[in-house]
């Protein structure tokens, strides 16, 4: 046998376990490419989940600072009906319209409206005025203090009258 022929199997040998490296590093590159996607995926579902939190925060905070300031509007709206004097009157008007308008450009809704159907996550119950009428049952039939929300923050509950059936 020649020195070539020696060579041969020696040189397949070397080809396979060469192969096998390139295998297994192949292996080694898509398992690794795979961590790379999925801690890649948790990253940017961790940081979309501290951008929610930070949103939420910012609305609570922000919600509890006009909450403070909704108890001076229900004191225009007192002070406005206990004024008889109509400069007065305008006067105090004029600002709660434009505390109102403030309001509103800050997402602030006002809820509780007389006629619309008691929702317990949002209003809370005075009192209860009986009624004969069915369409009536479990509607409000006044608002004593309005309510107010942010999106889906509620600052404040609105405090309501609400129909409720006669038994007879």
């Amino acid at each position: 046998m020649t020195k070539r022929e020696n060579l041969t199997p020696y040189l397949i040998e070397v080809i396979k376990d060469k192969e096998r490296k390139i295998k297994e590093l192949k292996e080694e590159i898509k398992a690794l490419s795979f961590l790379i996607k999925k801690e890649r995926r948790d990253f940017q579902y961790f940081q979309r989940k501290i951008e929610r939190e930070d949103e939420k925060r910012r609305l609570t905070q922000r919600g509890e600072i006009i909450s403070s300031l909704l108890n001076i509007l229900d004191s225009f709206e007192g002070a406005k009906i206990n004024f008889k004097d109509e400069k007065i009157r305008k006067g105090l008007e004029l600002i709660e319209k434009q505390f109102i308008d403030f309001l509103r450009n800050e997402g602030v809704e006002e809820i509780g409206k007389t006629g619309e159907p008691f929702n317990p996550n949002i209003h809370q119950v005075v009192s209860i005025d009986l009624t004969n009428d069915e369409k009536k049952d479990g509607k409000i039939s006044a608002v004593l203090r309005k309510g107010y929300k942010i999106g889906e923050l509620l600052l404040r509950p609105a405090y309501v009258k609400v129909y409720k059936k006669e038994v007879n």
